[in-house]
C-alpha cells in the first residue's frame, strides 16, 4: 500500500502546473473577449429603439402610399397641386366625407399636406366644407417636397408622390415612391 502511495505522491509532483504569468495572460485575454461581447452587445440593444421607430414609420409610409395611389386612380379634379401639398376630389369608402368607415365610396375632397414633422390626410365635402380631422400617415421625413406632377402642376393627369426617410448614417436613406394617373381628370372649379 506504501508503495502505491509513493507512486501517487511521485507522479503528482511531476506534472507541471500553469505559472503566475500564464494565468494572468489568459484572465487578462478571457475580460478581453468578454468586454468585446459586452460593448457589442449593449450597442445593439441602444439601437433598437431608434431601428423600431424608423420601421414604424416606413411601414406606415407604405400602407398611405398605397392608399394615396389608390384614391389618385379613383381621383378627377386636383384644386390644389404643389410640392408639399395636393388636393383632389376621389372617392373614399366613409359615411359622411371625413366621418367613420362605410363600405359604400362618396365622393370627398382629400388634402394630403406634408410637412419636416410629416404628411397629414384631412378628408371633406366636395366643396371643401366641413373637414374631418387631420390624420397623420407619415412621420420622420426627410423632405416636405412629396409631389411631382406631370405633365405640370396646373393641370396634372399623373401624379408622383415620394416619402424620404434619413437614414441613421447618413448614407442608408430609405425612399417610398410611388404615382398614379387621374382616372377622370378635369379642372378645378372657378
Amino acid at each position: 500500500m506504501r508503495a502505491l502511495l509513493d507512486r501517487a505522491i511521485a507522479r503528482l509532483r511531476g506534472e507541471g502546473g500553469f505559472t503566475l504569468p500564464e494565468l494572468l495572460v489568459a484572465t487578462v485575454l478571457g475580460l478581453l473577449v468578454i468586454g468585446v461581447g459586452v460593448t457589442v452587445f449593449t450597442a445593439a440593444v441602444r439601437s433598437q429603439p431608434g431601428l423600431t421607430t424608423r420601421e414604424a414609420a416606413i411601414s406606415q409610409a407604405r400602407t398611405s402610399m398605397e392608399r394615396l395611389t389608390r384614391e389618385l386612380r379613383q381621383g378627377a379634379t386636383v384644386y390644389t397641386a404643389s410640392a408639399n401639398q395636393l388636393s383632389f376630389i376621389t372617392f373614399v369608402n366613409s359615411a359622411t366625407c371625413g366621418g367613420s368607415f362605410s363600405s359604400t365610396a362618396r365622393q370627398c375632397r382629400v388634402t394630403y399636406s406634408c410637412t419636416t414633422m410629416g404628411c397629414t390626410r384631412v378628408e371633406a365635402n366636395t366643396d371643401g366644407s366641413s373637414p374631418g380631422a387631420a390624420r397623420t400617415i407619415a412621420t420622420g421625413l426627410s423632405n416636405p417636397n412629396v409631389f411631382t406632377y406631370s405633365p405640370s402642376s396646373t393641370a396634372p393627369t399623373y401624379i408622383g408622390a415620394t416619402f424620404v426617410f434619413a437614414g441613421q448614417n447618413g448614407s442608408d436613406a430609405i425612399t417610398v415612391s410611388d404615382g398614379a394617373t387621374l382616372r377622370n381628370p378635369a379642372p378645378p372649379p372657378s
